[in-house]
This record gives structure tokens, C-alpha cells and sequence, in this order.
């Protein structure tokens, strides 16, 4: 692609966090619990279960950014993400956030198996059905591949010099 639509990070994190706390997502991801069919994960409540899968999917789109943007392109996105979180009284997820962050970077091949290895010991205590895990290992993978798809079609700007 020649020219890519300029987005501004702000708007981006924006658009892609009011998607993870959409009830149409929730009921995908409902619907991904039930799929496993998997009796450790059954008895996880609900809330828990989409917050660890929010603090996820904003680890991985923040994740895409740094590899993909400038630095200052970064930090607004982490710190619109932060502000945004605080606002309203999400500081349980920003929390997981952090610790599937620290997940990540503590592999050098492949710092998803490290965050579905965490997202498997906190929601039930390491207990997940083998294909569960394959499960999340494939869907955490292809979010991060859609918001590295992103990085193809627009250029991250920010508003701030």
C-alpha cells in the first residue's frame, strides 16, 4: 500500500477498547468458554474471565504498536490505555495488563506461551484442558495478527508534537 490513512492513537485504542467492553463481545467470548468444553474452566466466573481476556487484547495491541510505531506513538497509546482504565474504575485490569506484560517479555521466542501459561494458572489454577490452551494460544494469536494487520492499512500519528 502506497499511502496509508493517518489514525490517531488515541482514537485507535479508543475504538479497540470500546469493542472489548461491548456485551456483542462478551457473548463471543461466552461462547469461546462454552466451546472448550472444559470443566476447569467452566466453573470460572464470568466478569474474571473477560476481564483477564480485556487486560489481553490491550497487552497485544499495545504490544503491535511498540514493535510497529515510534516511541511517542507508544507512550500515548499506554498512557491513553492507563487514563482511560483509571477513569473508570478498571484498575483490575490495568493491573493484569501488567502482569501479562511481564508474561510476554519473559520468553524470547515466544511471549505468548507465557501469557496463556498465566491466563491458565489465574483462572484455574494451571488446570485447562490441553486443547483449551492450544485454543487460547491460537486466538491470542491471531488478535495480535489483526492489530499487526492494522499497522498495514493505517499509520499511527499523535496529535501531540
Amino acid at each position: 500500500m502506497l499511502f496509508k490513512k493517518r489514525t490517531d492513537v488515541v482514537d485507535y485504542c479508543s475504538m479497540n477498547i470500546s469493542i472489548l467492553f461491548s456485551q456483542e463481545r462478551e457473548k463471543i467470548w461466552l461462547q469461546l468458554k462454552k466451546d472448550c468444553n472444559d470443566s476447569s474452566f467452566d466453573n470460572v466466573e464470568n466478569q474474571k474471565y473477560y476481564d483477564h481476556l480485556r487486560a489481553i487484547i490491550i497487552e497485544l495491541m499495545h504490544i503491535a504498536i511498540t514493535k510497529k510505531c515510534k516511541w511517542q506513538i507508544s507512550s500515548d497509546a499506554r498512557m491513553f490505555t492507563m487514563n482511560y482504565l483509571n477513569e473508570h474504575n478498571l484498575k483490575a485490569i490495568e493491573a493484569l495488563q501488567n502482569k501479562y506484560n511481564k508474561a510476554f517479555g519473559s520468553s524470547y521466542t515466544d511471549g505468548i506461551i507465557p501469557m496463556v501459561s498465566l491466563f491458565n494458572e489465574l483462572l484455574t489454577s494451571s488446570k485447562m484442558q490441553e486443547s483449551t490452551i492450544e485454543r487460547f494460544y491460537t486466538e491470542f494469536y491471531a488478535m495480535i495478527k489483526i492489530f499487526f494487520d492494522d499497522q498495514k492499512s493505517i499509520k499511527l500519528v499523535t496529535k501531540n508534537p
